[in-house]
């Protein structure tokens, strides 16, 4: 047991302390009470919630059944002592009473009350609300629903104002900012830690193929569309362009090397010329297939199709019947009385049939054309023949075959862009590979199955099909006029100076790393924040009430 001399008396005296004395402060004399441990003021927290809801129940009902209420609540307290008595001013009052009191506990600057808090957020109430959150998947609607729990949780705070609705709109107004905040915070910090750009696939594909789009281009949106306009700057517009047109010029350079790629050849560099150099490649490949070519016998199989292709001649009228049969005729001569094609003569008679096929398929005369497609099918009949007796062969014949396929869609767009010397966009790919599709009512398009759909697709995405302006007048008029605007302010030229050494190639690749690179890791953690920004609104309102307190 403890004891205290007190000195106010004549003689003095001793009196029992307690087991938490108060500490000696201010006047001579006096004595404060202890500030609060921190687990009652994590009980104040977890309180608070119950006393606001209280004291705003008390501002919404009817003055005569609040009245009604306090009776009953002192009544109850002098019969059963269950419950505290209400002072004259009811909840109100209490609850400022009480806050004063807890206040002076703590004393002067205090500060933030963490731990406080910390009790509010863990408040059934708070926590009910979390959990109750509904599920929205967009950020406008995770936002719509934070200011919702943001406002209820704000409406339960007491207020230990005087003017209690004045104090009370603030509160509100802060909850309600703060739980639409939270998501939008939670959502930016992710796209930190893993932007779009790191997970786009069409993004990935394009570096991939050795595409370098530019940092606008990479993050997309309002990013490069803000890019674009930046392009019509002066100085820094001209970088801009020059690199945009490069991001063109790589889409271009992949799209040549998808064609060549199966027969393992590259070309280099872009526009009419490269696409020629391609089709020269492809041509030799199947030259090398052809001189690969062993001898071999028409098969079963073989047979069967040229009878086929022979009774289908006879349906045709007699002019074309004897033309067919001439070339026929001209070409099984060259052919071994054992039925044997040498590699020689095989290089010979497809040469022939191919030409005749040509000139046929062309003509205005549909009979003509009936001619030169059945000459076609003589001619991929006896190849077959040939390549299913020689597999080398039919191994470089088939990558010649994809390699074609490809490029008839290059040429197709190289054609269509014929005013930029054969540098297509990404639309005048898509728009050549929809038009060589032979599929069924152009099935694989529809599908995005069909030969490089998924390169134009990637290019109409992330690069899109303005052509970038590049050198023109009015862009030197502008460099001019922004080098003179240093006589009014020399920020304007070195900004626009520094906006254009961000277009460098250097710079440029690493803006692109920063945006869309990031280890498979990031993306769970972004995942997670999203996830979580529901069980954060109720921290953010609290906090940021504290805070407003």
């Amino acid at each position: 047991m403890a004891y205290e001399f007190v000195d106010d008396e004549p003689k003095g005296r001793y009196e029992e302390l307690p087991a938490n004395p108060p500490t000696r402060g201010g006047a001579e004399g006096s004595w404060t009470a202890p500030p609060p441990s921190r687990m009652s003021r994590i009980a104040r927290g977890l309180a608070d919630p119950i006393e606001g809801g209280a004291q705003l129940l008390t501002k919404v009902l009817a003055p005569d059944v609040v009245q009604a209420g306090n009776r009953f609540n002192n009544w109850l307290a002098d019969k059963t002592g269950l419950v505290a008595r209400l002072p004259e001013g009811g909840v109100d009052q209490q609850v400022r009473e009480s806050e004063q009191s807890y206040q002076a506990a703590r004393g002067p600057n205090a500060g933030f009350d963490a731990y406080r808090t910390i009790g509010n957020v863990l408040s059934p109430a708070n926590l009910a609300l979390a959990a109750g959150a509904p599920a929205a998947l967009t950020l406008p609607g995770r936002m719509a629903v934070g200011s919702g729990i943001g406002l209820t949780s704000a409406a339960l705070n007491p207020v230990n104002s005087e003017d209690y609705w004045s104090e009370k709109r603030k509160q509100l107004g802060a909850g309600t900012v703060l739980g639409a905040a939270t998501p939008m915070i939670t959502s930016a910090i992710g796209r930190v830690i893993s932007p779009n750009a790191s997970t786009n696939p069409n993004l990935q594909l394009l570096r991939n193929e050795g595409v370098r789009p530019t940092v606008g281009q990479s993050l997309g949106g309002w990013a490069n569309a803000a890019e674009e306009k930046a392009a019509s700057l002066p100085i820094m517009g001209d970088m801009i362009s020059r690199a945009r047109t490069q991001a063109q010029r790589d889409f271009n350079q992949a799209a040549i090397n998808r064609a060549t790629a199966p027969i393992n050849a590259r070309v280099q560099g872009t526009g009419q010329d490269a696409v020629r150099e391609a089709g020269d490649l492809i041509g030799d490949a199947y030259a090398a297939a052809r001189n690969q070519m062993g001898s071999f016998q028409i098969d079963p199989q073989g047979a069967a199709e040229i009878a086929r292709i022979r009774t289908m001649v006879g349906q045709l009228p007699r002019q074309q019947q004897r033309t067919f049969q001439n070339t026929f005729d001209s070409i099984f001569t060259d052919i071994s009385p054992n039925g044997t094609i040498g590699a020689n003569v095989f290089k010979r008679i497809d040469s022939k049939i191919g030409k005749d096929a040509a000139d046929f398929t062309g003509s205005t005369d549909a009979y003509q054309r009936q001619l030169g497609d059945a000459l076609t099918e003589l001619q991929t009949s006896i190849a077959a023949a040939g390549r299913r007796a020689n597999p080398e062969a039919d191994a470089m014949f088939t990558a010649a075959d994809r390699a074609y396929a490809n490029l008839v869609r290059l040429e197709g767009a190289s054609k269509a862009a014929i005013n930029s010397e054969g540098v297509f966009t990404p639309g005048q790919l898509n728009a050549a590979i929809r038009q060589a599709d032979q599929s069924v009512r152009k099935r694989a398009v529809g599908r995005g199955t069909s030969l490089m759909q998924d390169l134009g697709n990637a290019g109409q995405q992330v690069l899109g099909n303005k052509v970038p302006n590049s050198g023109t007048a009015d862009r030197l008029m502008l460099g001019a006029a922004g080098v003179g605007a240093g006589a009014v302010n020399p920020a304007i030229p070195l900004g626009l100076l520094g906006g254009a050494a961000m277009y460098t190639g250097p710079m440029q690749s690493l803006l692109r790393g920063a945006v869309a690179s990031r280890p498979e890791s990031a993306q769970a953690v972004r995942n997670a924040l999203w996830q979580a920004s529901p069980g954060l609104l109720p921290l953010s309102a609290q906090v940021g009430l504290g805070l407003l307190e």
